[in-house]
């Protein structure tokens, strides 16, 4: 339950909308049990008098009419408020998860799988309404009604009001823990399903070229409809178990509602209760079984959200690679890097990616590190940027170590292209904005001149507003690259940070790539790593890394 409570306190902020939600459910079923109760004695007491006796028809009728128009109201009222209370909670919640996500990329979040991320952000996100709308709210509600409604019928006979109560005590709390138990481990393992699902299903999205080309899509489909089969046979079982709940909570009422009948005819023969009390009190135990009924099955699912409520949490409060400085230094005028006697793993159990690495970049230096794939060429990128801070040594700025910047402040100092530099699922100009969100006409027209873009671009007949499409899939790779290139022009970093930057493009565009960068690195800090030798023309230095050993050439 700690993890419940955990995500309680992050609903406090809303605490108006999610209480005022509480009191108009409250109020409603008040007035649904008055109604039933009100009526069933009005019914009784006008047969009871007839024509011949004096009997005031219009107040109650009045008061009925009255209830019936506060249900009918206050249950519209209830949605709206408990759903709007809701909804701004789960905004609240998304909110502060991407806060807590941010210090953990890329370093904590490159060991997850971008579906299983999805589906914590998305599906078990939204399996926290659960906690308000079918745990929270109709507990108190059930909790302060049944009390209220012992009490009521205290006044008409103490052993019917007793007896109520304990049934209701048994409908509102053993019968839900009953439920609870028997659906905890289906509604751990319909989250766990839910989201293996969601991980296959993007992983196929991602791969379905791959697939389709190796004869490989059906074998993955039907994987994924196996999955399918076990969500919707837990569903199934789940389901199985409402419907027990239901009939449980059902049996429970009737057996009270005897037992109130029989409580009451003796009350009747010896002259305790009249005939017209007799109807109130019968109709007032039928609707106050409406106050327990939701509790087994929302506790039936509570394992859902605890196990959605644990998903999230193990996420969000993982520990950042990098700690953040409690008074961050000012960024120097001149970015001369240092690594000095730098050692380097991801994991303990992990053998070093780098080891006893130094190396000095003055600024305005130009020097390529080439290797094979796997040598610990990006990882020494990463130092350099701080994704990570190293196991042993020191990366240095100005002299000053990295750990005493602000991460953010620090990466406005490096502009970066890499092989997989990200297009995002918009246009082209908006994909420039991200590098210079203030970017003026003339800045945005420099850097696509400097880019090469300028011709493709005048071509398009929507031209800077042009959409990329999913990664940038409505352009080809050699346009894509130089867009990512505008990008770096636009944000006009004094280091440029260069992965593999031609990976994958055509001679003729890879010459082009490269002539663009000399004219614009002339008097920036250039830090490239490849695997290949093209480009070395832009460096004054190249070192080789093999193994995670830095040896200049």
């Amino acid at each position: 339950m700690t993890d419940l409570w955990f995500f309680l306190q992050l609903f406090k902020p809303h605490r108006l909308w999610l209480s005022a939600g509480i009191v108009l459910s409250l109020l409603t079923s008040f007035a649904a049990i008055a109604l039933l109760t009100l009526s069933g004695w009005f019914i009784s007491s006008s047969a009871l008098a007839g024509a011949t006796v004096a009997f005031n028809f219009m107040l109650p009728a009045a008061q009925i009419r009255a209830l019936a128009i506060c249900r009918t109201l206050g249950r519209y009222g209830e949605r709206l408020l408990t759903h709007e209370a809701t909804f701004r909670a789960l905004a609240s919640i998304r909110s502060w998860f991407f806060r807590q996500l941010i210090p953990l990329a890329p370093g904590r979040l490159s060991a997850m799988r971008s579906g299983d991320l999805l589906s914590r952000m998305t599906s078990d996100i939204d399996a926290l309404d659960a906690l308000y709308l079918r745990l929270l709210a109709p507990a108190v509600v059930a909790a302060l009604g049944v009390l209220v409604v012992t009490g009521f019928l205290y006044r008409y006979s103490p052993l019917i009001s007793l007896t109520t109560g304990l049934l209701l005590l048994i409908a509102s709390v053993w019968t839900p823990w009953l439920f609870n138990r028997l659906g905890r481990n289906g509604a751990e393992a319909l989250v766990a399903l839910t989201a293996s699902f969601r991980i296959r299903q993007i992983d196929m999205m991602q791969g379905l070229a791959d697939l389709l080309a190796n004869q490989a899509y059906t074998r993955f489909s039907n994987h994924l409809g196996q999955v399918s089969e076990l969500i919707i046979d837990n569903q199934r079982q789940n389901n199985r178990l409402t419907a027990i709940s239901s009939a449980l909570t059902l049996l429970l009422s009737q057996i009270t509602l005897l037992t109130a009948l029989v409580i009451g005819a003796m009350s009747f023969r010896d002259g305790l209760l009249s005939g017209a009390e007799l109807a109130l009190v019968i109709f007032c135990v039928i609707a106050a079984f409406e106050l327990v009924t939701p509790l087994p099955q929302a506790m039936q699912m509570l394992a859902k959200t605890q196990k959605a409520a644990r998903r999230i949490r193990s996420v969000a409060e993982q520990a950042p690679t990098v700690n953040q400085p409690e008074q961050a230094s000012a960024l120097p005028d001149r970015y001369d890097l240092q690594l000095d006697d730098v050692s380097f793993r991801y994991d303990e159990k992990q053998a070093w990616v780098l080891q006893h690495i130094n190396l000095s970049i003055p600024h305005g230096a130009k020097i390529a590190v080439i290797g094979a794939s796997g040598s610990g060429k990006t990882t020494l990128l990463q130092l350099i940027m701080r994704y990570y801070d190293p196991e042993h040594g020191r990366v240095l700025l100005g002299g000053q170590s990295l750990r005493q910047f602000n991460s953010d402040e620090l990466l406005s100092g490096f502009g970066v292209l890499s092989q997989r530099s990200q297009l995002f699922a918009a246009t082209i100009k908006e994909n420039l904005l991200i590098a210079k969100p203030d970017a003026t006409a003339s800045e945005l027209d420099s850097a696509v001149k400097a880019a090469g873009l300028e011709s493709y671009i005048r071509r398009l007949p929507e031209g800077m507003t042009t959409w990329v499409g999913e990664s940038g899939l409505q352009v080809s790779g050699g346009e894509a690259r130089r867009i990512a290139l505008a990008r770096l022009y636009l944000k006009n970093a004094p280091v440029l940070i260069l992965d593999e930057p031609t990976e994958g493009l055509d001679s003729d565009t890879e010459r082009d790539v490269f002539a663009a960068l000399a004219d614009f690195a002339k008097d920036k800090t250039l830090i490239m790593v490849t695997h290949r030798e093209s480009g070395l023309g832009l460096v004054d230095d190249v070192y080789s890394m093999e193994r995670g050993v830095l040896e200049k050439m």
